[in-house]
C-alpha cells in the first residue's frame, strides 16, 4: 500500500504519543544514538519549546522535508516507468522490423532460387520421360524430352524474370561500383610544357613553380649585365604518367633551356670570376699538375700553393659566358705584370740592384721617382723599392714550416768589490748558454731553393742560460775607492761650441772647442792615472776606467785632480785653456779601449 502524506503524519504522531517506532523499525544502533543526543540537548530542547516560534518553524521544517522527499519519490517512479514504457514499444518496433525483413530475405531467397529448384525437378523429368518414350524410339524419346523442355520453359520462365528483378540490381551496383573504383584509381597529373614541348609531369603546379626558382637561384649572374631569367610554362591534364619532383623537373628545365643556361665551372681568381668553361675537370687537373711537383705528400708540414687563391665553382652560367679550357689553360700559364718590393740593404748601389732584377738604372729610378739616385742621400738603406716586371700568371708559392735548436747567449753582471784591487776582476759565477726550440715558416717561390720570407712562429725554451757574474775591484792602493767605469761615455765638455776636427789618420782624437775656462767632466768613472804636463799635449789628464777603456784630456788651463784619485762620471776633472801645442781654447779628448786609440764619434756621432 502506498504511503501518503496524511498517513505519514498519523503514524509521526503514534510515535510521538508511545515512544516508540511504528511498527517494522527496531530501535537499533541509530535509534541509540539518537537518544543520547537527546539526551544532552535535552535543556536546550525544553528551553526552546517555551517559545512558540519553535514550534510554528518545526512544523515549516517538517513539512519542507516530507514533502521534498514525497515529490522526489513520485519524480522517480514516473521515469522509470517512461523508460519502461519506452523500451516495450522499441522491443514491439525491432519485433516488426526484424519479421518484415525476414520475410523479406525469405520471399527473396525462394524468387532466387525458384527457377534453378524448378530446373533440377525439369531435368529429372525430362530423363524420366525419354527412359518412358525410348520403347518407341530414341528418335521419338528425343522428340518427346525437347517438346517437355520447351513446354517447361514457356510455363517457368516468369519465374526468371522474378529471380532477374533481384539479380540485376546488384549486378548494376557492382558494375558501378567497379566503374568508380576504376576511374579514382587513375593517376591525373599535369603536363609541363615549355616552348612547345612536354618537359615532364608534375602533380601540382607549385612543384614547377619551386623548380623554377630553384633553377634561377643556382644561375651565377657574376660577370654579365642580366638581372635575371624566368620560364613561362603551359599545362595539360594527363593520365597515368610518372610525376616528377622538384630536382627532377629542375633538370628537366635544364635540359630544354639548354641554348640559354646551362651547368659549368666557374674560375675564379681572388674571387673575381674570370672565366667559364664546361670542362672544369680538365682544367683542374691542369691546376694540379702545376703544383704536383712540389708536394711531398709524406711532409705534413709543407703547403703547396699558388700565390693567388684560384677556385672551381659548379654552378649554371649562361651559355654565351662559356670559353674554351685552353684559353684558360693559356692564360694560367702566361705571364702578366706585376710588382716586386725590395728592400736597399747595405753595400747596395743603384747599379748592382738594377742588374740583379735585369733592368736598367733610368728604368729603376723611373719607376722609383721618390728616390733621387744622383744625391748622395737618394740611396737610403731601408728604403723600399718597387720595381714592375713580367711576372708569370700563377706561380706556386710553397709553405715550409720547420724546427730547430739554437743557443741562447748568457748575460754577463758586474758587481764592484771594495777588498779587490781596482782595474782586476775576479769570475765568481761562470756563465753557460741555454738551449730552445725555434719553430719557423719559411715561405718559397717558384723553383727557388732559397726561402723569400722567414719568420719565427714560435720559440720554447728548453734550458735557461746561467749569468756569468764578475767581481771587479774598487780598491786603490792608498785604501781609497774607486768606481770601474760602466762604458758608457758622457760628453765631458758640455758647454762646447762645436768640434773643429775628428780623429783621423793624421790626427789623433777629437777637438772641443770652447771658451777659456769651461768645465772639463769625467767621461765615466774611474782613477785619474796622469795629470800633469806634456810638451804637446799641454795640461792633460788620463783616466783608467778600470774596464779596459782610458780617456784622455789636454790642452786644460789647469787641473782639478792629482793621481791616484778617484773620480765618478760627471766630476769636474780640468778647464778649457790652450796650453802645450794649440793654437787655440779647446779639449783634445782621446778614447782608447783595450790599449787600442778609437774615435770619439763611435760613442757621439751627432756631435
Amino acid at each position: 500500500m502506498e504511503k501518503t502524506p496524511e498517513t505519514e503524519e498519523k503514524n509521526n504522531q503514534q510515535e510521538q504519543q508511545t515512544g516508540s517506532p511504528s511498527p517494522g523499525k527496531g530501535p537499533g544502533r541509530w535509534e541509540a544514538i539518537k537518544q543520547k543526543i537527546l539526551q544532552k540537548a535535552g535543556p536546550w530542547i525544553e528551553r526552546a519549546k517555551r517559545h512558540p516560534e519553535t514550534a510554528v518553524l518545526g512544523q515549516f521544517l517538517y513539512n519542507v522535508g516530507f514533502w521534498g522527499e514525497y515529490t522526489a519519490r513520485r519524480m522517480v517512479r514516473f521515469a522509470w516507468n517512461c523508460i519502461r514504457k519506452a523500451g516495450e514499444r522499441i522491443a514491439w518496433i525491432w519485433g516488426r522490423v526484424a519479421g518484415l525483413v525476414k520475410g523479406a530475405l525469405k520471399t527473396g531467397a525462394q524468387d532466387l532460387t525458384a527457377p534453378f529448384a524448378r530446373m533440377a525437378n525439369g531435368a529429372k523429368n525430362i530423363r524420366a520421360r525419354v527412359q518412358e518414350e525410348k520403347q518407341a524410339g530414341t528418335a521419338h524419346a528425343a522428340k518427346e524430352g525437347l517438346r517437355y523442355f520447351a513446354s517447361g520453359v514457356h510455363k517457368y520462365f516468369p519465374l526468371l524474370g522474378r529471380a532477374a528483378a533481384y539479380v540485376l540490381p546488384v549486378a548494376a551496383l557492382a558494375v558501378f561500383g567497379y566503374t568508380v573504383h576504376t576511374v579514382l584509381e587513375y593517376n591525373y597529373v599535369l603536363a609541363v610544357e615549355v616552348n612547345g614541348s612536354v618537359v615532364g609531369y608534375v602533380q601540382t603546379e607549385q612543384v614547377f613553380d619551386s623548380a623554377k626558382e630553384e633553377v634561377a637561384q643556382r644561375i651565377n649572374y657574376a660577370g654579365t649585365d642580366r638581372e635575371g631569367w624566368t620560364v613561362e610554362p603551359s599545362y595539360q591534364i594527363a593520365v597515368g604518367e610518372d610525376v616528377m619532383d622538384e630536382n627532377q623537373m629542375a633538370a628537366a628545365i635544364l635540359e630544354s633551356s639548354s641554348d640559354e643556361i646551362q651547368n659549368a665551372t666557374g674560375v675564379y681568381v681572388n674571387d673575381e670570376l674570370v672565366a667559364v668553361t664546361t670542362e672544369g675537370d680538365v682544367l683542374q687537373a691542369d691546376l694540379d699538375s702545376m703544383t704536383a711537383p712540389y708536394e711531398d705528400p709524406d711532409n705534413p708540414n709543407l703547403t703547396v700553393e699558388f700565390t693567388k687563391d684560384i677556385r672551381l665553382e659548379n654552378s649554371l652560367y649562361f651559355t654565351d659566358t662559356i670559353v674554351p679550357v685552353e684559353d684558360i689553360i693559356e692564360k694560367f700559364h702566361g705571364e702578366e705584370q706585376g710588382a716586386v718590393y725590395y728592400t736597399i740593404q747595405s753595400g747596395d748601389t743603384p747599379w748592382t740592384v738594377a742588374g740583379s732584377f735585369g733592368i736598367s738604372v733610368d728604368q729603376l729610378q723611373a719607376q722609383n721617382p721618390q728616390f733621387d739616385f744622383n744625391s748622395s742621400s737618394g740611396f737610403p738603406v731601408g728604403g723600399q723599392l718597387t720595381i714592375s716586371q713580367a711576372m708569370p700568371y700563377l706561380q706556386v708559392k710553397r709553405t715550409l714550416i720547420s724546427t730547430y735548436q739554437e743557443t741562447i747567449p748568457y748575460s754577463t753582471e758586474e758587481q764592484e768589490d771594495n777588498e779587490l784591487a781596482f782595474g782586476s776582476t775576479k769570475i765568481i759565477q761562470d756563465g753557460a748558454e741555454g738551449l730552445a726550440e725555434v719553430t719557423q715558416q719559411q715561405v718559397f717561390y717558384g723553383d727557388s731553393s732559397t726561402p723569400s720570407e722567414t719568420t719565427i712562429i714560435d720559440r720554447v725554451v728548453l734550458q735557461e742560460p746561467v749569468t756569468k757574474i764578475i767581481a771587479k775591484g774598487k780598491k786603490l792602493a792608498n785604501g781609497d775607492l774607486a768606481s770601474t767605469g760602466s762604458g758608457s761615455l758622457m760628453w765631458p765638455v758640455p758647454g762646447y761650441s762645436y768640434v773643429s776636427r775628428w780623429m783621423s789618420s793624421y790626427h789623433k782624437g777629437a777637438d772641443i772647442c770652447a771658451p777659456y775656462g769651461t768645465p772639463i767632466y769625467a767621461a765615466d768613472s774611474g782613477v785619474v792615472t796622469t795629470a800633469g804636463y806634456h810638451y804637446s799635449y799641454g795640461n792633460y789628464v788620463i783616466i783608467n776606467h778600470g774596464n779596459g777603456y782610458q780617456t784622455l784630456y789636454a790642452h786644460a788651463s789647469r787641473l782639478n785632480v792629482h793621481v791616484g784619485q778617484a773620480v765618478s762620471q760627471g766630476d769636474v776633472i780640468a778647464y778649457v785653456g790652450s796650453t802645450g801645442n794649440s793654437t787655440g781654447n779647446h779639449c783634445h779628448f782621446e778614447v782608447y779601449v783595450n790599449g787600442v786609440r778609437r774615435s770619439a764619434r763611435e760613442w757621439f756621432p751627432y756631435k
